[in-house]
């Protein structure tokens, strides 16, 4: 179970990285905590749900660090409990060519397991490239051309939405699996002007309402296999998030939000 809010959280034809990099200044540090709560139940085996998700990006200047710290407690219909708890860890740099990665899941013990990890690298200005990974070991897959790191995913619909597009379907890596580049398909729901919010931090960001489907590529399959929608703001944060898991659905609100000042010198005017 994952979403990318940096992805979170990404033209019917990939956009490249110069057309989506326009947008990067606007692009903020954040520290963001998420209470999750159950909105839709579409299977008797589940009764209920609710959950956490923390979320810490940091900018390095050459670079965006991110980890997504995620905690789920779902209720069986016997009254018994699940918890899940994954840790996502990327390292992005800003000029779009490489990216590492690592993603931990556990249930609450304390123990993690690491399913994925590795690094990637865009190997050509088309946006191919390859990924090697190591777990799970001597594992290397190459990246079709067009794909997008999570950055540059959340780059290109924030400029969707900013050219009044409607829908874009970019492939996205972002290290979950082991099946490389995922297809997406984003709907633009809405486009808003800055406008008064109930976190002061943003009220100068426009922003756009965002649907986004994934779809794994080695099945050709129709059906998403996980869908989110959310209110992206151009630096970055998004609120207002629906995380649809299949058997059930969860909603996710703003519990705390810091925007921290950036620690990278200002650019000089050319």
């Amino acid at each position: 179970m994952k979403v990318s809010v940096l992805a979170l959280l990404a033209a019917l034809a990939p956009l490249p990285v110069a057309a989506a990099g326009n947008l990067s200044s606007q692009l903020t540090g954040q520290q963001v905590v998420y209470t999750l709560s159950l909105s839709k139940l579409r299977t008797h085996d589940i009764t209920g749900a609710t959950g956490q998700m923390q979320l810490n990006v940091v900018d390095g200047c050459t670079g965006w660090a991110t980890n997504q710290h995620m905690t789920l407690i779902i209720r069986n219909v016997d009254g018994s409990l699940t918890k899940s708890v994954t840790d996502y860890v990327i390292w992005e740099s800003k000029d779009g060519k490489t990216m590492s990665f690592a993603l931990k899941e556990g249930d609450g013990s304390g123990k993690m397991k690491l399913d994925d990890a590795g690094t990637a690298s865009h190997t050509g200005t088309d946006n191919a490239g390859i990924v090697q990974y190591s777990s799970p070991p001597n594992t290397e897959l190459k990246l079709p051309r067009g794909t997008l790191f999570p950055t540059q995913h959340t780059e290109a619909l924030l400029q969707a939405g900013r050219d009044g597009e409607k829908f874009i379907s970019p492939l996205l890596f972002d290290g979950t699996s082991t099946d490389g580049a995922q297809a997406t398909f984003i709907t633009v729901l809405g486009h808003h002007g800055p406008g008064k919010t109930p976190w002061p931090a943003l009220d100068k960001y426009a922003s756009a309402d965002v649907d986004i489907a994934f779809f794994d590529r080695k099945n050709d399959d129709e059906t998403p296999s996980f869908r989110t929608s959310m209110r992206y703001y151009e630096n970055g944060v998004a609120t207002d998030l629906v995380l649809d898991f299949g058997d059930f659905v969860m909603s996710g609100k703003i519990n705390s939000l810091t925007i921290p000042p950036s620690p990278c010198p200002a650019a000089k005017p050319g």
